[in-house]
C-alpha cells in the first residue's frame, strides 16, 4: 500500500515511525464497558496520555462531555487529570481503585502527511500489531485517514482509489470493542436505532443528512453481528436500518438529485435481498415451527422439517455473511459517506438544484406525514374486504408512514406523540403477522420443491398441520383488524394542520 502512485504522489516529506502501546481498565464486572466507556493510558515515545472514549461499534453515540483526552505523567491512570467534572464524578462512582488492566494493543504506527492537488491536507496513518486480552489475541492491521484542513472530498476521492488497488473493510468496532469482544461475549452485539436529535429549524439538507446518516450508523452497528453470530436480531436491525434509508430516500426525494437517489435506492434493495432469505426463515422457525412442533415433540415429521429449516437458515445466514464480506458492500458505504459528507457530492448533473434544501425542516414535516397519513387511511378505511393485494399494499404504507413518524417524532412534544404511535405501531404488527402466514406458506412450498418430484417426505403432514394452524389462526386475526384500523382511524395526528 505505501507503494502506491496515488500516495507516493501527494505524500509530503518522510514517514514516521513510532510504537504506541495502549492499556485498557476497567473493573471485573466491566462497570465501564456498560456505560458504553473505555478509559486507556497509551505510551507513545516517552509521554504517556489518558483516554476516554466509547467502547461503542462506531463514533457519535455518546455526549461530548463523556469523552476526554490529555497527557498524565505514568502508565497508570490519573481520574485527578480529567478536567471534565461529569465525567470524574460517573468515574468516581465506579470506583478508581477498583479499575485494572483488562487488555492491552502493542502496535507499530507508520504516520505520513498528504497534500491534495488544490489544497487540503491529511494523516495517513498505518498500523500493525496485536491486541492481547488474557490469553487471547488478534492481530491489527488498519490505516486510518484523517482530514487536516480542506474540503473533504480529495480525502474520499484517494480512499476509493486505493480501494480500487488494495480491496479493504471499514471498520465497524472500536478497538475497545474489539477488546471486550476477545474477552467473551458478555451481551447481544446487535443494535437497535437510537433517537434522532433534529431540530425544527434545521434546513431540509441538514435534516436529510442527519437521517440518512442515522440509517447508515443503524445498518453498520450491526455488521458484526451478521458476520461472526447467529443471532436473529443482527439480520434483522441490518434489513430494519435499509428500509428506514429507502423511506429516507423516498421522503426526500424532491430534495435529492435523481442520479443519486437511483443509486442509493439500487444498492440498497441489493443488500435488502442478500439478507431476506436468512430472515424469512429465521422467523418461520422462531415464530411458526417452534410454538406447533412443541406440541408434537415426539413426531418424527416434526423432527425432519426442523433440521430441513435449520438448513435453510444457515444457506440463508451464510448468503447474507457473503454480502455484509463482499466488496459490493463496502464500495456502497464509501460512496454513501462520500455524499453524506459533501454538499458538492450531493448536487445533481444538471444546473437546477434540488427543492427546499435551505428551507426548515419544521415548515417541512407537517406535509410529509400528512401525505403518509393520507395513504394510510384512504387505502384502509374498507379494510375488511380488501383483497390479499390490497392488504399487502396496506401494510408497506403503514410502515412507511410509522418509519416517517419515527424521523420526525423529536420535533414534537412526546404526550402528543405517543397515542399515534401506539396505534400505528399496533396496526404495523397486526398486518405484518398476515404477511409472515402467507411468507411461511411460499417457503414451504419452496422447500417442498427442492425434493425435485420425489415422494413427499416424511415431514410433508408437519408442515401442513403448520400451514393450517396458522391459517385458521390469521382468519381471526384479520377480523380483528377490523378493530386495529378503526382505533387508528379515530387517532387524531399530532401535527399541525392535519
Amino acid at each position: 500500500m505505501k507503494q502506491l502512485p496515488a500516495l507516493r504522489r501527494i505524500t509530503e516529506g518522510r514517514a514516521r515511525s513510532s510504537q504506541l502501546t495502549t492499556v485498557y481498565f476497567d473493573t471485573p464486572e466491566r462497570d465501564l464497558q456498560q456505560q458504553g466507556l473505555s478509559l486507556c493510558v497509551t505510551r507513545q515515545g516517552r509521554g504517556y496520555l489518558q483516554s476516554v472514549t466509547q467502547t461503542g461499534m462506531l463514533p457519535g453515540t455518546l455526549p461530548d462531555w463523556m469523552e476526554w483526552e490529555g497527557p498524565v505523567p505514568g502508565q497508570d491512570i490519573d481520574l485527578a487529570a480529567i478536567d471534565s467534572k461529569k465525567l470524574h464524578r460517573l468515574l468516581q462512582d465506579i470506583g478508581a481503585e477498583r479499575l485494572q488492566p483488562v487488555f492491552q494493543t502493542d502496535i507499530q504506527r507508520s504516520s505520513r502527511m498528504l497534500t491534495f492537488d488544490g489544497g487540503g491536507t491529511a494523516r495517513l496513518e498505518l498500523d500493525r500489531g496485536q491486541l492481547l486480552a488474557g490469553e487471547a489475541s488478534a492481530p491489527v492491521v488498519e490505516f486510518r485517514l484523517t482530514l487536516e484542513s480542506g474540503a473533504p472530498e480529495p480525502l474520499f476521492d484517494l480512499a476509493q482509489e486505493i480501494y480500487q488497488t488494495v480491496p479493504f473493510r471499514l471498520a465497524s468496532m472500536s478497538m475497545a470493542a474489539r477488546g471486550y469482544a476477545l474477552l467473551g461475549p458478555d451481551e447481544a452485539r446487535f443494535r437497535k436505532n437510537g433517537g434522532l436529535d433534529l431540530a425544527a429549524d434545521d434546513t431540509v439538507e441538514q435534516a436529510l443528512v442527519q437521517i440518512i446518516g442515522h440509517c447508515r450508523d443503524h445498518l453498520r452497528a450491526n455488521e458484526v453481528s451478521v458476520l461472526t453470530t447467529d443471532e436473529v436480531e443482527g439480520v434483522h436491525q441490518m434489513r430494519v436500518a435499509l428500509r428506514r434509508l429507502r423511506a429516507a430516500m423516498r421522503i426526500f426525494r424532491p430534495s435529492i438529485a435523481a442520479e443519486h437517489y437511483a443509486w442509493i435506492t439500487d444498492e440498497a434493495k441489493w443488500l435488502t435481498g442478500e439478507l431476506t432469505e436468512a430472515r424469512e426463515w429465521d422467523v418461520f422457525s422462531e415464530e411458526f415451527l417452534t410454538p406447533v412442533a412443541q406440541r408434537y415433540d415426539a413426531d418424527q415429521g416434526f423432527t425432519e422439517l426442523a433440521e430441513a429449516v435449520e438448513q435453510a437458515r444457515r444457506r440463508g445466514r451464510q448468503r447474507a455473511r457473503d454480502a455484509v464480506a463482499d466488496g459490493r458492500y463496502t464500495g456502497f458505504l464509501l460512496r454513501l459517506d462520500a455524499w453524506l459528507s459533501s454538499p458538492a457530492r450531493r448536487a445533481g448533473a444538471t444546473d437546477e438544484p434540488p427543492a427546499h434544501l435551505d428551507e426548515p425542516i419544521g415548515q417541512h414535516c407537517a406535509a410529509l406525514l400528512k401525505k403518509r397519513d393520507r395513504q394510510v387511511r384512504k387505502r384502509g378505511r374498507d379494510i375488511a374486504s380488501l383483497s390479499d393485494t390490497e392488504l399487502h399494499e396496506l401494510r408497506l404504507a403503514v410502515k412507511k408512514l410509522r418509519y416517517a413518524v419515527g424521523f420526525f417524532e423529536g420535533l414534537f412534544p412526546p404526550k402528543q406523540v405517543k397515542p399515534y404511535q401506539t396505534h400505528l405501531a399496533g396496526l404495523q404488527d397486526a398486518l405484518g403477522h398476515q404477511n409472515d402466514v402467507a411468507v411461511a406458506d411460499t417457503l414451504l412450498r419452496g422447500l417442498a420443491g427442492e425434493t425435485g418430484g420425489a415422494p413427499p417426505p416424511v415431514w410433508a403432514y408437519a408442515a401442513g398441520q403448520i400451514t393450517g394452524w396458522y391459517r385458521h389462526a390469521a382468519i381471526a386475526a384479520r377480523q380483528s383488524l377490523v378493530g386495529d384500523m378503526g382505533a387508528f382511524l379515530q387517532t387524531k395526528p399530532f401535527w399541525k394542520g392535519a
